[in-house]
């Protein structure tokens, strides 16, 4: 093996052991808004993952949440759909149509855990 070879060849490894090292993306949980209210209740994400919010109703929704001000969405027109990055957990973020606040069916919550400060809270130093 020449010099060149073997460089390459270390460099190769250099970046396959750090590919393990890197975060798994995943898609975005959905929530869903439609005429009976929203998909899930319920999200569990980890922190700095991202929401997805998808008007599939024949009528306008905002999100709004006094917990987390990043889940408060602009006005979403039938068949928009609107991103946000939640921010560091762990916290349970309450939302609601703004447009329908007495509608229990537009209620949820997103619970946002932080799995590095779980496991830094468990593991013995």
């Amino acid at each position: 093996m020449n010099r060149k070879q073997m460089i390459l060849a270390l460099g190769l490894s250099a970046l396959c052991g750090c590919a393990g090292m890197v975060r798994q993306t995943k898609p975005a949980p959905v929530e869903r808004l439609d005429g009976s209210g929203i998909s899930a209740p319920v999200l569990a994400i980890e922190s700095g993952d991202m929401v997805q919010f998808v008007n599939a109703d024949a009528r306008p929704h905002q999100i709004y949440s006094s917990d987390c001000a990043e889940l408060s969405s602009t006005l979403l027109n039938p068949g928009e759909t609107w991103s946000t990055a939640v921010g560091s957990g762990p916290k349970l973020c309450h939302f609601q149509d703004l447009l329908a606040p007495q509608a229990a069916g537009y209620n949820g919550k997103v619970e946002v855990h932080d799995d590095l400060a779980e496991r830094r809270m468990v593991s013995p130093e």
